[in-house]
């Protein structure tokens, strides 16, 4: 099975609702009822529309945490999709108890223990259960490569909580790597602590579920093993910081989605992204603002086209099977139009964001200081203009300066003067916050060994692409297709020069050859049983098919189209990638201000326990 979460979809919405195998359709009784947790109704709405449901005879969904409201329906059958969570099993049990429905299929996502089931059974008093079956997508399909699994924060959980957080990222993790039929080498950033808590956890779900031959033979048909890389956002803060120019990156940094919807406030419209459903979305989401308007353009054309041909009125003809060919096709021009209208909606918002945040200006800058573009007395310059102009926000200026103080860490006088304009209010509102402050200050202490080398590492350098004169914006976004040596392609687009620090990491273990012998590995590795068994020693210069991705701390839509780019660039490697959010750079900086926060908070616990590890030396 290749890495693509779009089959896993088709998959199992076959096994819930189509496949012969499901008893609820072969019995008389075709009608259904959908049960579904606060788990599993996400992940229903994300890659199942109504109609898909209706078409297969589900004419009801419901919660089963409602049950006590449910009517009596003897003349249904029921289909129950959750998480084997002890909530949501004891909803099941009560339901069992005093069934509504006729015969009950279950389905359970992700794994469900000896203990749950056998508790389930005492509970079907009434024998209504006739079908127990394990689903395994415990996490949120955003693209057909893109994924994200539903951690609580930790602020939303009680102390005797948080220690599982790890325990439910693993095994949404595991579920992952089961609905891919993979059993993989797990591969993680040597100097996160997180990370080797999570890989371990991992590799003991695989080795322990060796016992239920769930992970057995999943690599049969596939010559290496593949691998579960296991990343920190924290080793690479700068991506989600800069202002993305693709068409889903600049939805969700200048508007927000959220599983797959945009919510247009203004208009107080929601409106659906999905790249199975809508043809222009799925060619159009790793478009540049340039080459995304021109397709829309022609988008819009192509319709009056075929409109203009297909109109009654210009009917030469009065055969019956003409007029019926055109009048059928109505409702196919109805959900054009509605489609089009929407992606209207959606690039006046953005165009209308860009204006009004100063985009072009302050992307142009972005570019300019990480990608080092221009020296530094013209960095220094671009600067100050922006921060005199009161209509750049004051995000907006935060995120300049991170990228100022990571590149140029020893300009502190600078830096400070920089500071003292961005308190300054006759330009800057509102004033920033202690937080941001702080986040200014320390931010290349928390950061800036990690993220030096990517960014020398990860650009295009085309310096020689400026000048003092405007640039036609169809120069600004007209690119190239030839690839350099990280398989990524080149690009004239001033605002896309930066390329993130996955593609190096990726490109090592693409292309092992090419990684210099000098460069110490920063990844550790873990091998499960199975692997090993199946496999033997494995090299570290063996080639890879088959790369899951996972970044902690989140993943960015610019880093989905960074691997899509790159499985074009390698049609042998399979690419698939996801994080615990997706995120955009305002939602970064308030995990980078919690960041901040907490490690003030620490300092003292710190000094304490270094006094006290005097106090003990001198106690010896």
């Amino acid at each position: 099975m290749t890495l693509n979460l779009s089959k896993v979809t088709e998959s199992y919405f076959d096994k819930l609702f189509v496949s012969k195998n499901n008893t609820a359709l072969s019995s008389g009784i075709k009608a259904k009822v959908l049960l579904v947790d606060k788990y599993t109704t996400p992940i229903i709405s994300m890659c199942y529309t109504q109609s898909q449901l209706l078409q297969n005879d589900v004419i009801l969904v419901e919660l089963l945490e409602n049950q006590h409201s449910l009517a009596l329906m003897k003349h249904l059958n029921c289909i129950v999709y959750i998480k084997p969570t002890k909530e949501s099993v004891i909803f099941l049990m009560n339901e069992l108890r005093s069934p509504h429905f006729n015969n009950y299929q279950l389905f359970f996502n992700n794994t469900v223990n000896k203990m749950q089931l056998e508790k389930i059974a005492e509970a079907d008093e009434f024998e209504v259960i006739n079908q127990v079956t394990e689903l395994f997508q415990d996490y949120f399909i955003v693209n057909n490569n893109l994924f994200t699994i539903n951690i609580p924060k930790p602020i939303e959980l009680e102390d005797t909580n948080r220690t599982n957080l790890v325990v439910e990222e693993a095994n949404s993790l595991s579920s992952l790597l089961l609905s891919l039929k993979k059993c993989p080498i797990i591969k993680f950033e040597s100097n996160s602590l997180e990370l080797r808590k999570l890989g371990s956890e991992v590799l003991y779900n695989i080795n322990s579920n060796s016992n239920n031959n769930l992970f057995d033979d999943l690599n049969k048909s596939s010559d290496t093993p593949p691998l579960l890389l296991l990343l920190d956002r924290k080793n690479d803060p700068i991506t989600p910081l800069l202002t993305p120019w693709t068409y889903q990156s600049m939805i969700h940094e200048l508007i927000g989605i959220s599983k797959n919807i945009v919510d247009l406030k203004e208009s107080k419209e929601q409106i659906l992204l999905s790249e199975s459903q809508d043809k222009f979305y799925k060619e159009s989401i790793y478009l540049n603002y340039g080459d995304l308007t021109d397709k829309f353009q022609r988008y819009v054309e192509d319709y009056k086209k075929q409109t203009k041909q297909s109109s009654i009125s210009n009917l030469k003809t009065q055969n019956l099977a003409e007029l019926k060919k055109v009048l059928t096709r109505f409702p196919e021009f109805k959900k054009l139009s509605n489609n089009i209208l929407k992606h209207l909606n959606l690039i006046s918002n953005l165009d209308k964001e860009i204006s009004a945040q100063n985009l072009w200006v302050i992307g142009e800058i972005q570019q300019t200081i990480i990608c080092d573009l221009e020296n530094h007395q013209a960095i220094k310059t671009k600067i100050m203009e922006a921060f005199s102009d009161p209509s750049v926000s004051t995000e907006s200026k935060i995120k300049i300066l991170l990228l100022y103080v990571i590149k140029f860490p020893e300009q502190t006088s600078e830096l400070s003067n920089f500071i003292n304009k961005l308190n300054d209010t006759s330009v800057t509102q509102p004033s920033p916050t202690v937080s941001q402050v702080s986040l200014i200050k320390s931010f290349n202490k928390l950061f800036g060994n990690k993220v030096l080398k990517s960014t020398n590492n990860n650009t295009n350098n085309i310096g020689s692409i400026f000048n003092k004169n405007k640039i036609n914006i169809n120069q600004l976004f007209s690119g190239n297709n030839n690839n350099n040596r990280s398989n990524v392609p080149k690009t004239d687009n001033i605002y896309m020069q930066y390329i993130p620090k996955l593609n190096e990491t990726l490109n090592n273990l693409i292309n092992p050859s090419q990684q210099s012998q000098n460069q110490p590995s920063e990844l550790s590795t873990l091998i499960p049983d199975n692997v090993t068994n199946q496999y033997g020693n494995i090299s570290n210069d063996s080639p890879i098919q088959d790369i899951i991705i996972y970044i902690k701390g989140g993943v960015t839509y610019e880093e989905s189209r960074l691997i899509h780019e790159l499985g074009a660039a390698n049609p042998k490697v399979n690419l698939v990638i996801g994080g615990d959010s997706v995120l955009n750079s305002s939602t970064w900086l308030e995990k980078l201000y919690d960041i901040v926060n907490d490690s003030s908070e620490v300092v003292p616990n710190n000094m304490n326990a270094q006094a006290r590890r005097t106090q003990l030396r001198e106690i010896l």
